[in-house]
This record gives structure tokens, C-alpha cells and sequence, in this order.
């Protein structure tokens, strides 16, 4: 029962983190320019989606539903309003920051979690993996464009 309970708390975990990441991501999206990286934002901002849902399912299947378990319901319009004038700050550096803590929090449940889901599991896994390798490859394209051209971001 224990481990039922660790799980649950961990999927709850994930099931908000990857609502919020997706926001975090659409947001990303809003304020670019160049469309390698608008289109490398809302595809990711798809996958956390994607990854919601599926951990919504899986809450479900122990009874629990996702709108009980939603923290601090945020005013969407609020959180989507892109602002006019462009963040000076490295937007790849925050998703990288956050995927990086999703994986972790992912790697334990895989770990306690003994239903037979692991192959679901481990192509979310993958999909955090490819985002963390490509958010650090943009960061570091990124902050080398900044340092020779100060207006790029």
C-alpha cells in the first residue's frame, strides 16, 4: 500500500508539472522569432500535453481524478498574454532546468511503479531525454549569439 501511495503522489506530482511545463512552453513559444525555435517550443508544449493526459489516465485507474488534484488553478489568459517586448533571459536555460526536475520525478516513479506501465513510462522518459539534449544544444547556441550580438534575444 505504501508504494500505491508514493505513486499516486508522484503522479500527482507530474500530472501538475506537466501541465504547468506545457504552459511554460507555449509561453517560450510566444516570444520567439526565429521558427526553428516556435516550432521546437509548441511541439514540446504538445508532448507535456500529451503527458497530462496520460497521467491524468493513470491517476483515474486509482480512482482519482485530475481536476482534484490541480494545484492553484492559474488564469490561463493571464499566463498565455505574451508581452510585447522580448525576455532578456535564456528561455531554453528555465525548460531545461524544468525537464531536467521532471525527469528526476519521473526516474522515481519508474522505480516504485510496479503496474506493468513501465513502457509508457519509458517513452515519456525519451521524449524528456531528446528535450533536455536539445534545450541544452539551443541554450548554448543561444548564449553564444547574445555574447557577440546583445539584441539577439
Amino acid at each position: 500500500m505504501s508504494k500505491e501511495k508514493d505513486c499516486i503522489v508522484l503522479l500527482e506530482r507530474l500530472l501538475n508539472q506537466s501541465r504547468q511545463d506545457k504552459l511554460m512552453y507555449l509561453n517560450a513559444a510566444d516570444k520567439q522569432d526565429l521558427p526553428t525555435f516556435k516550432r521546437f517550443f509548441n511541439q514540446q508544449a504538445l508532448y507535456r500535453n500529451r503527458m497530462f493526459n496520460d497521467f491524468s489516465m493513470r491517476l483515474s485507474d486509482f480512482g482519482i481524478e485530475a481536476d482534484n488534484v490541480l494545484l492553484k488553478r492559474p488564469d490561463i489568459r493571464q499566463l498565455m498574454v505574451a508581452s510585447p517586448k522580448r525576455e532578456k533571459s535564456n528561455p531554453f536555460a528555465k525548460c531545461l532546468a524544468q525537464d531536467q526536475l521532471f525527469k528526476k520525478q519521473l526516474l522515481s516513479l519508474i522505480q516504485i511503479d510496479t503496474s506493468g506501465d513501465s513502457e509508457n513510462y519509458n517513452k515519456v522518459l525519451a521524449k524528456i531525454q531528446d528535450s533536455i539534449e536539445t534545450n541544452q544544444l539551443y541554450a548554448l547556441e543561444v548564449s553564444a549569439k547574445s555574447l557577440t550580438s546583445p539584441d539577439y534575444l
